[in-house]
């Protein structure tokens, strides 16, 4: 019997709309071989009783319930600790793939000296409703060197689609993930830019839902983590929160960077983190006031257009 080379890690809380869709959609997969672990944060609808069917229905689907909600890092956390299989993904209890997806992207780790493989994306509404295709091509391939790796993505990267790929799990694992901060996930995407290279495949294979209005900072935390962190936060210092999460980063005592390099480094967390994403988020706010809802949408969707295909 071959190894089985790929774990898929479900996180859930409260997914009932969606969920049996975004279970089918990997069951509809091309590759079969594959673990996927659904982990249930303690969900009050129907989420359980869902995923307990199919649960029963296939064996590779393993169900755990905890008996309290931890916040989403804990429990995207707990899916990765439970994988032993060389190769690992997140799934979204409300997104879907297209059945070539864990195919396609296994088979560019046999191409390229990789640690991660994503596909391009496409936007899907709460009606299930196709939108446009996500342009986001942060492939490193071309970049050998760590440092390198990480400035291209602090400086280019605006969707975290690629989050979602498939991962060398020995890679991932590598990563902190004691991370107290809105978008975690951009954290650790920047670890693992350091730890290895990104590569993009040409086909539009994942269908990420768009399945909640967007949320203020504290929105988000409250999202992510239980307990007192996850009390109304400040929008200020939830941003320094991150900023300072980021600059942890290439002062770890995993990366071998001198002390000039580290300099560097945190001078272009500072200016593209603080005056390119914080700054730049406060003088939407005020240009809006000012300009007005109708306008500032009207040039947002200007904007947006070139974040995406057509």
């Amino acid at each position: 019997m071959s190894e089985t080379l790929l774990t898929m890690g479900m996180p859930v809380h409260n997914e009932e709309k969606y969920i049996a869709e975004a279970i089918e959609s990997l069951l509809a997969q091309t590759y079969k071989d594959f673990i996927l672990i659904i982990s249930d944060n303690a969900s009050t609808d129907r989420t359980q009783q869902i995923c307990e069917y199919y649960a029963k229905r296939d064996k590779r689907i393993v169900y755990v319930r905890h008996k309290e909600n931890k916040g989403s890092m804990f429990n995207f956390r707990y899916v990765l600790e439970q994988t032993n299989t060389p190769f690992f993904m997140w799934c979204g209890g409300h997104d879907k793939w297209e059945p070539l997806f864990a195919g396609e992207l296994l088979s560019e780790f046999k191409k390229e000296d990789i640690i991660l493989s994503y596909p391009k994306s496409r936007l899907i509404n709460m009606n299930g409703e196709l939108g446009r295709v996500y342009k986001d091509d942060y492939t490193t391939t071309n970049i050998d060197k760590p440092v390198d790796r990480y400035l291209y993505l602090l400086r280019s990267i605006k969707i975290g689609n690629l989050f979602y790929g498939i991962w060398s799990t020995k890679a991932l694992k590598s990563c902190n993930f004691d991370i107290k901060t809105i978008a975690g996930d951009n954290i650790i995407l920047e670890q693992a830019a350091i730890e290895g290279k990104f590569k993009q495949c040409n086909k539009i294979l994942f269908l990420r839902r768009e399945n909640r209005k967007p949320g203020n900072h504290s929105d988000k935390i409250k999202r992510q983590f239980s307990g007192s962190y996850g009390k109304k936060q400040n929008e200020f210092l939830s941003a320094m929160a991150y900023i300072l999460a980021s600059i942890k980063v290439p002062l770890s005592r995993n990366y071998s960077f001198n002390i000039f390099t580290k300099i560097w480094l945190i001078i272009n967390i500072v200016y593209y983190k603080f005056f390119g994403w914080y700054i730049m988020s406060a003088f939407k706010m005020i240009f809006k006031k000012i300009a007005g809802e109708k306008i500032y949408f009207k040039l947002k969707s200007i904007k947006d257009n070139n974040g995406f295909n057509k």
